[in-house]
């Protein structure tokens, strides 16, 4: 074979070989943006002057680089003292992680919403009793929290959100503050106070919240101050939207987080159901 051949050969192969190397390559550009990660969800945690002295902080999650549409502003249950702190490094520090919320807290993170989970006030060192969860300064306390929220997200509106005993302040500050909240959203609500707990829901007009309303309660919850059928006579009374969950996983006591109480098991399907409502998108109103 004369040399002039191998030449031509060799030039051919080559040519095939960068050409094959190439369309792989492009093949594995595409493959990398078809499978991109979501992107990453930034946490801080932020600490709001009050007017009476002291503060109140709020883990602020959001996707990085985000503009949300809308802002959850949420009360978990329990005494809601999570004793936010945020390290050097970034890592945050919480109690009360297993609750739904809390845990949750990234599922309901997109590029359209983003989350702010409510700590106690620092004068508040037992957390919120019912009665302060009720009280007109802890509607105060929220309202320089939305403030904080509007600096930094102007176009975008706030929903109010709260789970067990949270679902004391969603009413109270639902009420109180009117011109805050785009919505307010009730999960797993004390809707048959009993024991002389839960007290300031004993007979609350949720008529006289002007934000539209959502209300979202496990079938079984067996917590005794949670009864399923009256939460539906409540929102059938006021013709409020209801998001009925079934199904899940017990793995707690009946009112703690772990069990049908905080909608473990089904976290998924129901924060997709809760912020399809949000969004004025179609929502399931029964969820399993």
């Amino acid at each position: 074979m004369s040399e002039s051949v191998l030449r031509f050969e060799f030039r051919s192969v080559f040519r095939f070989a960068f050409h094959l190397v190439r369309r792989l390559l492009m093949l594995l550009a595409a493959l990398a943006v078809l499978h991109a990660p979501a992107a990453m969800a930034g946490e801080q945690v932020v600490s709001v002057p009050l007017a009476q002295g002291g503060s109140i902080s709020y883990l602020l999650t959001q996707q990085d680089g985000s503009t949300p549409h809308w802002v959850l502003v949420m009360f978990p249950g329990s005494a809601g003292d999570l004793e936010l702190s945020q390290q050097s490094d970034g890592a945050i520090s919480m109690r009360e992680k297993n609750n739904f919320l809390i845990r949750s807290r990234e599922r309901f993170v997109d590029a359209q919403f983003a989350t702010a989970i409510v700590d106690a006030p620092s004068d508040q060192p037992g957390g919120y009793s019912d009665a302060f969860r009720a009280s007109a300064r802890s509607a105060q306390d929220l309202s320089q929290v939305a403030a904080s929220l509007r600096s930094r997200f102007p176009q975008a509106k706030l929903v109010l959100i709260g789970t067990s005993r949270g679902t004391i302040s969603t009413a109270y500050v639902g009420r109180s503050l009117p011109d805050v909240w785009d919505a307010v959203v009730h999960t797993s609500t004390l809707s048959s106070p009993a024991r002389g707990q839960a007290t300031p829901l004993i007979g609350f007009d949720y008529g006289s919240i002007h934000a539209r309303q959502l209300f979202v309660q496990h079938a079984d919850d067996g917590c005794f101050l949670c009864s399923y059928e009256a939460l539906r006579r409540i929102a059938e009374s006021g013709q409020y939207a209801l998001i009925t969950v079934h199904g899940g996983d017990v793995r707690s006591k009946p009112c703690d987080a772990l069990s049908h109480h905080g909608f473990y098991g089904r976290d998924e399907v129901v924060v997709t159901a809760i912020k399809a409502w949000i969004s004025g998108q179609p929502w399931q109103d029964d969820v399993g």
